[in-house]
């Protein structure tokens, strides 16, 4: 495998060698790029934005997926690099991504815009019709103090883009000149393949409010999806569910699962679902952004690393283990009394703050659980409430979660949902996709 792909680097170099760069302009890119701190960073992000023609750039990103596989050292290098840290954390992680890089479907862009205090970059897109990674800086000559980012809006023909989900961070507030993001965009229907020209507009508050707009046109063509409409039921632990498609992309693989309603337990968390190749190479569930929607129909979607640029002679869908509780096992509360009225049988739970506006729980999970296991609280007439934030942390073998209310105004008592829970059913269920 790193033999063909040297082979083909090898040749991708060629390509470049045959590229004219100023050999003055070159040898400015190169002072920049040794550069550190705060002005290094500017100069080196202008430089090589300038300079590199695309196809450079296509051969740079090659050299860097490979150099990442074989060695960390490089990659911790190549992700002090102005606008690359966020990419090479994705090849690190989800080997979809890696074949992206790999098979050239990242798209490198130069758009800015400022308003004097702050200058956002747009430095790369990956697009398929389920949805957008998109990676941008943000640069404060007086450092970033206290940055507020609003949900970001996507645009095309100044209509706005519906999302099913949309996952990013504020950029930090360290102190630094220069910050590095990423957006993960979710498409709430397929994008068409003949869209190509859009506008990503933020807000960043720090004090005042800025406005940006950064208007960008793709020229790779959008990948069309592999779609396989499965309609299978599988049983795993005695409940029954529907794997109803898998749908291929190059961002992401996406599972639609409808449990069976007559279930005795709700299915919490799919730990260990995956594709696998009769070589048995493994895509399992991402790592960055959106991981799981939930449907209209009552049906959820959880995504996997994508195989879209792999072509295996034989692919099954398979799962083995998954978190679930049974629906009698609940978590019922007066917040008005302050009484703790139902939690699961096993023990494992405490309420350690409860008020009009606030529950706070405690929950032996072991340390390496990961989970923020509270999701939502409806009231006694099955209304949900308004929630103002939730929030989960760990310390040692226990997770916290809680739940803050917007306000009090709500029928006692309320029973809160769970979205993880450390109980697990197992079994093995293989389903082949043709």
């Amino acid at each position: 495998m790193i033999d063909r792909e040297e082979e083909r680097l090898r040749h991708m170099k060629d390509r470049l060698d045959k590229i004219p760069i100023p050999e003055e302009a070159l040898s400015c890119a190169i002072r920049a790029g040794v550069r550190q701190e705060s002005q290094g960073r500017t100069l080196k992000k202008k430089a090589i934005k300038m300079i590199w023609p695309a196809a450079a750039a296509a051969v740079l990103l090659l050299a860097f997926v490979l150099s990442i596989r074989i060695s960390p050292a490089f990659a911790q290098a190549v992700s002090s690099l102005p606008g690359m840290a966020p990419v090479v954390e994705l090849i690190q992680n989800d080997k979809g991504m890696k074949a992206i890089i790999d098979n050239e479907y990242y798209e490198e862009l130069h758009v800015t815009d400022n308003d004097g205090s702050f200058t956002i970059t747009l430095n790369g897109i990956i697009a398929d019709q389920s949805g957008m990674v998109i990676s941008f800086t943000v640069d404060s000559a007086a450092g970033l103090k206290d940055p507020f980012l609003e949900t970001p809006e996507l645009y095309h023909n100044g209509q706005l883009i519906e999302h099913r989900g949309i996952s990013f961070n504020y950029p930090s507030d360290d102190g630094k000149i220069s910050n590095e993001q990423l957006i993960h965009y979710n498409f709430a229907e397929p994008l068409a393949p003949d869209v190509t020209d859009f506008e990503l507009r933020l807000k960043l508050r720090e004090g005042d409010t800025s406005v940006f707009s950064l208007p960008f046109t793709l020229k790779k063509p959008i990948a069309q999806s592999k779609s396989h409409q499965l309609n299978q039921t599988v049983t795993i632990g005695g409940q029954k569910l529907t794997i109803r498609s898998i749908d291929i992309h190059p961002l992401r693989v996406e599972v639609n699962v409808m449990e069976d309603p007559d279930n005795t337990m709700d299915i919490l968390q799919y730990e260990d679902i995956r594709l696998e190749s009769e070589s048995g190479e493994v895509w399992s569930s991402i790592s960055n952004g959106i991981t799981a929607t939930w449907e209209e129909d009552g049906s959820e979607t959880y995504f996997l690393q994508s195989n879209f640029f792999t072509q295996p002679d034989r692919l099954v869908f398979r799962m083995s283990r998954l978190q679930a509780l049974q629906k009698t096992e609940q978590l019922v509360v007066n917040t008005l009394t302050g009484k703790v009225l139902e939690t699961p049988s096993d023990g494992k739970l405490e309420v350690t703050k409860l008020s009009p506006t606030l529950v706070e729980t405690k929950l032996k999970t072991g340390a390496e659980f990961g989970y923020g296991y509270l999701r939502d609280a409806v009231d006694s007439n099955g209304k949900t409430i308004d929630l103002a934030s939730g929030g989960s942390w760990q310390i040692d073998d226990y997770s916290y979660s809680d739940l803050t209310f917007k306000n009090g105004d709500y029928s006692n008592p309320i029973t809160i949902h769970f979205f993880a829970y450390p109980n697990y059913i197992e079994g093995d269920v293989t389903v082949r996709l043709e």
